[in-house]
């Protein structure tokens, strides 16, 4: 039976709730990890690498390389709130803390086996900040250690002085206005995202929503799992999100057709110089369409170096070969082990040599 119940009262909310710290805590959380989400989109616009980690030592701690020899860190603590720091309320232990604000920060940087790996230690507050710079009409989105005075620098130094470690702190600290709004970031996420794709490949059709329905997932999975990883490729996998990951995502939830012609002219060349079952044709076609998708939408830098290899390799070899399938098996012998570990099949190898043979050689 259908109930009309548009004009009828919540008995539930008659009554104030007599706790609300919940929806706070969540909304706090949910806000670190939109943060985070905007960071990767950041770091994939100018098409760097990186693994972002969420509850690694702190909120959000930023990898800017997935060579683990080569990497260094970036850690951020990450604030939603309405309160505006001073140099006073950062370094001063307030009631019923056992340390300040900026005491915690540097416990998570100092005298750690990956201190030297640090590169910068970010506080990020929503609820801004009260220096003596902004008092001189100064508006700053970040603020280095380096503009602080005297007596800010001497209150920062005394409240991590008892830290071992702490003399490499200040000079990596620098304090953040994130520009992502309180509230409403999830929209703010989703308008990022097709803001992105826009320019990075405009005239793509994409899927914005699924994009950071998927992303937002993995983050806050990632996020719930405390388990630690001694081996860096687990800790990859298990608890941060990549540039690769991301970089797939994306790829997955944007369609654009290849040329007609060049589509038209790598099916010729399969039916006339391949044997081929239909099923293997058909995945040859498969990994092309995602190749194509890749160099049309993504920022990684090893997309660009597979196709600079193939590129290579077909110009040097082309003008001793007339047949594209054996001229593939040359190429094949003359790539990097890195162009060929990229690939998950010999179909999808097939499918990126004819795209650059049709779209990125000039013969």
């Amino acid at each position: 039976m259908d109930v009309d119940n548009s004009k009828q009262a919540n008995p539930l909310g008659l009554e104030p709730k007599r706790e609300k710290s919940g929806s706070d805590t969540f909304r706090k959380y949910n806000y670190q990890y939109h943060w985070a989400f905007c960071r990767i989109l950041d770091e994939h616009e100018c098409g760097n690498e990186f693994a972002l980690f969420i509850e690694e030592h702190e909120d959000v701690t930023i990898a800017n390389s997935l060579d683990v020899t080569k990497t260094t860190f970036e850690l951020n603590q990450v604030k939603e709130t309405s309160k505006t720091h001073t140099i006073h309320s950062l370094t001063s232990v307030t009631k019923g803390e056992s340390q300040s604000l900026i005491e915690k920060l540097a416990k998570s940087c100092c005298d750690k086996s990956y201190s030297q790996k640090i590169s910068r230690v970010n506080f990020v507050s929503t609820g801004g900040y009260s220096f003596n710079a902004h008092k001189k009409g100064y508006s700053f989105e970040v603020i280095n250690s380096g503009e602080l005075n005297n007596e800010e620098v001497i209150k920062v130094k005394n409240a991590v002085s008892k830290i071992s470690g702490a003399e490499d702190f200040l000079p990596k600290l620098a304090f953040v206005i994130p520009y992502l709004p309180e509230k409403g970031f999830d929209l703010v996420v989703e308008g990022k995202i097709s803001s992105l794709i826009s320019k990075i490949a405009p005239g793509l059709k994409y899927d914005a929503n699924s994009i950071y329905e998927c992303v937002i997932r993995d983050l806050n999975r990632k996020g719930e799992n405390s388990f630690d990883y001694k081996n860096w490729n687990d800790a990859l996998k298990r608890k941060a999100v990549t540039s690769e990951q991301l970089s797939d995502v994306i790829a997955q939830y944007v369609s654009r057709k290849p040329d007609e012609n060049i589509f038209s002219e790598m099916i010729q060349i399969l039916n006339d110089e391949y044997s081929l079952n239909s099923i293997n044709r058909r995945k040859i076609v498969s990994g092309f369409n995602r190749y194509y998708t890749k160099k049309i939408s993504s920022r990684e830098l090893v997309v660009k170096e597979v196709s600079n290899d193939l590129v290579r390799c077909i110009e040097n070899l082309a003008k001793s070969h007339s047949n594209a399938s054996v001229l593939e098996a040359a190429v094949k012998l003359e790539l990097s082990e890195k162009t060929l570990s990229y690939f998950q099949t010999q179909e999808d190898i097939t499918g990126a040599f004819l795209y650059e043979l049709l779209e990125g050689v000039k013969i």
